[in-house]
């Protein structure tokens, strides 16, 4: 085995790495310092050095490295698992669950089936970083959902001096393997495939390879660092839509989106005017028709509606005009002046006549009335008034004397007086004007004019009102003072407004009636639609450039932290020093496990950043083919085991090693092999062995015992786990290892009375684990009472010094004893056939069998004993 001490930096690294970057000495210069990895705010100014490297932006270099400054470096020291305990979330493993590892060098954690063995080894694997740990379930079965977690101390173990004093380590799952735990090599079944039919890595290294391979693990973080600060830059501008991505905006936004671009730049491509926004809204509604002919038809109708709305408008503004209004005003005042002076002479003329208000209207209607009755009825023959002789008035219809005549001829030339005549034109002017003043709309008509021309409804009613206000002043006034005005401003605007709207959507749906006119209106909408997203998008566009402008320079500084020139010196140093000490070690290991007769042989190859890769192949094959598909399982296996052992003492630390049933699939010669070698690596570190069967665990106490017989002071300790109730991996009451049949029954009776207060289904596993535990003792009585321990389990060597005479003690009662006890309880033992329904027996019937085993053996070790003596039984 190579030591790390042999393999001390060559000085042309330091040479090497002053060529490089700058950040990457102050990583060297950190590990040489500090002598350890940098925590995550050192990476994080590492990356900021970086940074200002790539970017110029660095106000000075890194120092040189020192000639030898790396072979400074001291070793690194051991470690032991102490304990592990305060386990939560992981399998079945339950409060009490927790393995007590001090002191021991070869600790065999020993449980049956569902004794949450395998949540141990899982939990370790998790711990220590395995390539295979697989997945971590809570308790499933009772729905937990406490995160995993664990608590390990440990021990520091200098290569030389004393042990260091222990420290205490919290796991979480989320957080990944405990960093000081990732160097402990574990072995299960999911590892043996890796190790004997795939490529896998060596552990040991030389002390320049370490820190060359450390560089490379910070020139990782570096750019993962690096990388998460590119990732945190989201892009935060909105995607353009498919239909846009083929316009020219499209074009433009690419040309903006480019490291370094300005905003100025931005501003400048990423303008749209109000008119290209209402013409978009009018190509969208244009092209949005089926039919474009048949709207285009709706248009002109609707134009030609507006061009008659706008007449109407026109009539009205007009009948109100300046022009009418002073007209009215001046007939008013010429009919009431002319009237004036008609009234004054009939006073003159008939200022001697009885009666008062000759002359005034209602006289002169009553006139009027009267010569329409005499030229209608009375006299039609003659000329009003008739005053021939004989006629009579009209009114009184009675015959007329010389005074009523002469009065009825004053009273018709009055009515024929000019001034009379210019008063009645100038009356008939002043209502006619009158009359020709327009019926202002009613509220409904006038505000769907006002909609359809797409006027305020508030301002169109207001206009209303005030066109009603003026017509009827107008109708009364004296003076156009008097006359409030009218503005139609707006209503023209918005008509002129919809007009324009509409004569734009005719122009555009004539373009559509013809295909290549609707093609082209399509590539002007698209345009349009593509300038109005890039106007209301500038803003995001400009924070899009700035962070393309950072991504930029976080990748330039990305680039600087590449290890294939990190990678390229170290495989240098990997090519001479690492390769041939594994396969060395290997052919040691597959000799040492009985394996030398094995048709493989040991390959490697560089896999890049350090990494070399081993891999057992078959010898002198004629074709290429897998192990896997010409050797047996248990060959495969001792591959594995070789591969797994080469790899695991590559290092003169002192690491725990951790396997998880390794004998699956060996023979008796290969098992016992290789727990000799377990045994064997308990002497110089810790060794911890998960297992279900009995058979290995015998097998390493033989090897160890064999061992302590030759000098070896390692100590090992079976640690036997179990169930209470739904907890699974709780260390066991009773040691069917450690405690002789009696004690340990004893200890099983006192446990099923503590079971018979559990809930029924906790209460049932643990009468399950007490059944499991009981058909053990039955095994351990018949070997150590019955059989006298002469033969023991899976043991070779059989011992008949001093206690071969107490076999005539046996009687046939007792194997039949013995034979119905071991029957009974076989089924909780081993697997049964589901045909075959077990019966679970209750407390009080396994405290009575056990019980009664007690007192067998109290009666066949006197038996025994007198046998053993010559004695005859008494």
């Amino acid at each position: 085995m190579t030591s790390e001490k042999d393999g001390a930096a060559p000085i042309d690294i330091e040479a090497w790495l002053n060529t490089k970057a700058s950040w990457l000495r102050a990583a060297a210069q950190g590990l040489i310092n500090d002598r350890r990895m940098p925590n995550e705010a050192e990476v994080d100014a590492l990356a900021d050095h970086c940074l200002r490297e790539s970017g110029k932006t660095l106000a000075s270099p890194s120092a040189l490295l020192a000639p030898g400054a790396i072979a400074g470096t001291p070793s690194r020291a051991g470690l032991r698992l102490e304990r592990v305990f305060d386990i939560r979330g992981v399998n079945a493993l339950g409060d009490q669950a927790k393995l007590e590892l001090g002191g021991t060098d070869l600790a065999i954690v020993y449980g049956p089936n569902g004794s949450g063995k395998s949540g141990y080894a899982r939990l370790t694997k998790h711990l220590c970083g395995a390539r295979l740990a697989g997945p971590m379930h809570g308790h499933v079965f009772l729905g937990a959902k406490d995160t995993p977690a664990a608590s390990v101390e440990v021990r520091a173990i200098e290569t030389t001096g004393p042990a260091a004093g222990t420290s205490l380590l919290t796991w979480e799952l989320a957080t990944g393997a405990l960093p000081e735990l990732k160097a402990i090599p574990v072995f299960d079944t999911d590892t043996s495939v890796e190790f004997g039919d795939s490529a896998t890595s060596a552990t040991h290294m030389p002390r320049s390879m370490v820190f060359m391979g450390r560089l490379i693990e910070i020139s990782d973080r570096v750019s993962t660092n690096l990388r998460r600060r590119s990732d945190l830059l989201l892009d935060q501008l909105p995607k353009m839509g498919p239909e846009l991505s083929l316009s020219p905006a499209a074009a433009v936004l690419r040309g903006l989106l480019k490291p370094k671009t300005q905003d100025a730049a931005i501003d400048a491509a990423c303008g749209v005017s109000d008119e290209e926004r209402a013409e978009r809204v009018t190509l969208e509604a244009a092209l949005a028709q089926a039919n474009p002919a048949e709207l285009h038809t709706k248009v002109l109708q609707q134009l030609e509606l507006l061009a008659k709305t706008k007449q109407s408008a026109l009539d009205l503004e007009g009948a109100t005009g300046s022009d009418p209004a002073h007209a009215i005003i001046a007939a008013r005042a010429e009919a009431a002046s002319k009237r004036t002076a008609a009234s004054i002479h009939a006073t003159e003329f008939f200022e001697k006549v009885p009666l008062n208000g000759v002359g005034e209207e209602i006289w002169r209607q009553l006139w009027a009335a009267a010569e329409a009755y005499s030229d209608a009825s009375a006299y039609p023959d003659h000329v009003h008034p008739n005053v021939e002789d004989g006629a009579r008035c009209v009114l009184c219809q009675q015959e007329l004397g010389a005074e009523g005549k002469t009065r009825m001829l004053g009273f018709s030339e009055f009515i024929q007086n000019k001034l009379q005549a210019d008063a009645a034109a100038a009356e008939a002017s002043f209502s006619a004007l009158v009359k020709a003043l327009l019926v202002t709309p009613d509220q409904q008509g006038w505000a769907t004019v006002s909609q359809s021309i797409g006027l305020d409804p508030t301002e169109g009613e207001a206009l209303r009102l005030a066109v009603e206000a003026r017509t009827s002043a107008l109708k009364t006034a004296s003076d156009l003072a008097l006359v409030p005005a009218t503005d139609w401003a707006a209503w023209h605007a918005a008509h002129a407004n919809r007009t324009g709207e509409l004569e734009k959507a005719r122009d555009k749906l004539a373009g559509l009636i013809d295909v290549y006119g609707r093609k082209a209106n399509q590539a002007r909408l698209l345009e349009l639609q593509g300038k109005e997203w890039l106007a209301a998008n500038v803003e995001a566009i400009k924070t899009e450039a700035k962070r393309l402008t950072a991504v930029a320079g976080l990748e330039a500084a990305i680039r600087s932290t590449v290890t294939n020139a990190l990678t390229a010196k170290n495989n240098e140093i990997a090519s001479a020093e690492l390769a041939k000490g594994f396969r060395d070690r290997f052919n040691a290991e597959v000799k040492t496990l009985g394996g030398e007769s094995l048709p493989v042989v040991m390959n490697h190859k560089a896999q890049g950043k350090g990494r070399f890769t081993f891999c057992a192949e078959l010898r002198d094959s004629k074709e290429a083919v897998r192990n896997r598909d010409v050797l047996s399982e248990g060959e495969q296996r001792v591959i594995a085991l070789a591969a797994f052992l080469a790899d695991a003492t590559g290092s003169n630390r002192s690491l725990p090693v951790v396997f998880d049933d390794p004998i699956s699939s060996l023979d008796q010669r290969f098992e016992e092999a290789v727990a000799a070698r377990i045994a064997e690596l308990a002497e110089s570190r810790q060794v911890i062995v998960f297992t279900h069967r009995l058979s290995l665990v015998t097998l390493l106490q033989n090897a160890h015992d064999n061992r302590v017989e030759k000098g070896s002071k390692a100590h090992c300790n079976v640690i036997a786990i179990g169930r209470d109730g739904h907890q699974a991996g709780v260390p066991s009451s009773v040691d069917t290892f450690s405690l002789k049949p009696k004690p340990g029954l004893g200890q099983l009776i006192n446990d099923l009375g503590a079971a018979k207060k559990l809930e029924a289904k906790f209460k049932k596993l643990a009468l399950k684990d007490a059944c499991s535990t009981f058909r053990i003792l039955v095994e351990r009585t018949v070997e150590i009472h019955l059989c006298a321990n002469i033969v023991g389990r899976f043991r070779r060597e059989i011992k008949t010094m001093g206690v071969l005479k107490k076999l005539v003690a046996i009687e046939p009662n007792d194997c039949t004893f013995i034979d119905d006890l071991m029957s009974k309880y076989s089924a909780f033992e081993h697997s049964q056939s589901d045909e075959i329904p077990t019966h679970l027996p209750d407390a009080d019937e396994i405290i009575a069998d056990a019980t009664s085993l007690r007192s067998w053996i109290d009666d066949f070790e006197k038996r025994a004993k007198n046998a053993a003596e010559g004695k005859s039984a008494a």
